[in-house]
C-alpha cells in the first residue's frame, strides 16, 4: 500500500520504548528531555496495557458506555458507533488490582503529570526529578508485567517479546544510572 504509512500497536510501543530511550540518554538531561522521558514512557504503558487487554475483539479497552452502545447496535443490525479508548487509570486498573505489586499512586501520578505536559497551561511547571525517575521505573515494571497478565496474544512474533525486553532492560540500566547521578 504504497502512500500510506502502518501503525499497529507493538509498533506503537516500541517506538514509545525506542522515545522514552532516547530521550534518557541526552547527554545533558534538559528539561525538554525529562518531558518527552514522561511522556513517551506514559505512552509505552498505555500501549502494553491496551494490548494486554485487547483479547480477541478489544472490547476491554473501550469505555463502558460505547461498549454498550456498540454491542446493542450489533446485536439489533443497525449502523456500528465509533468507539473510544478508556481512561488510562481505567485501564491500568482493568489490568493491574492492588495485590499486583505496581505502585498505583506512582502511576496515576505519571498520568496526571503526562497530562500537565500534554496540555500545558501555565508558564511554568516545576516537577522533582526523582519522581520522574521513579514513576518512569514504576512503569517499566508495569509494562515487564503486562505480558504476564495478557488476556491474549501479547507478541505474534518471538522478535517483538526480544525487541521488548532489550529495550525494557536498557531503559532500567539508563535509570539506575540517572537515579545514582
Amino acid at each position: 500500500m504504497e502512500g500510506y504509512i502502518r501503525f499497529d500497536r507493538f509498533i506503537d510501543l516500541e517506538t514509545s520504548l525506542e522515545q522514552l530511550l532516547a530521550q534518557i540518554q541526552g547527554a545533558p538531561m534538559t528539561a525538554t528531555c525529562w518531558k518527552w522521558a514522561l511522556i513517551a514512557a506514559h505512552s509505552a504503558l498505555q500501549g502494553s496495557v491496551c494490548i494486554a487487554l485487547r483479547g480477541s475483539a478489544g472490547f476491554d479497552t473501550w469505555k463502558r458506555n460505547d461498549l454498550k452502545k456498540w454491542l446493542d447496535a450489533y446485536e439489533n443490525k443497525k449502523d456500528l458507533p465509533n468507539t473510544q479508548l478508556d481512561n488510562f487509570m481505567q485501564l491500568f486498573d482493568r489490568l493491574f488490582d492492588k495485590e499486583s505489586g505496581i505502585e498505583r499512586d506512582l502511576i496515576n501520578r505519571l498520568n496526571e503529570y503526562r497530562n500537565y505536559f500534554i496540555h500545558f497551561n501555565t508558564d511554568q511547571f516545576t516537577i522533582e526529578r526523582k519522581f520522574i525517575v521513579d514513576a518512569i521505573g514504576e512503569s517499566v515494571s508495569a509494562m515487564i508485567a503486562a505480558p504476564t497478565r495478557s488476556k491474549g496474544i501479547f507478541f505474534y512474533e518471538e522478535w517483538q517479546s526480544e525487541r521488548f525486553n532489550a529495550l525494557c532492560q536498557s531503559i532500567r540500566a539508563r535509570l539506575k544510572v540517572l537515579a545514582d547521578a
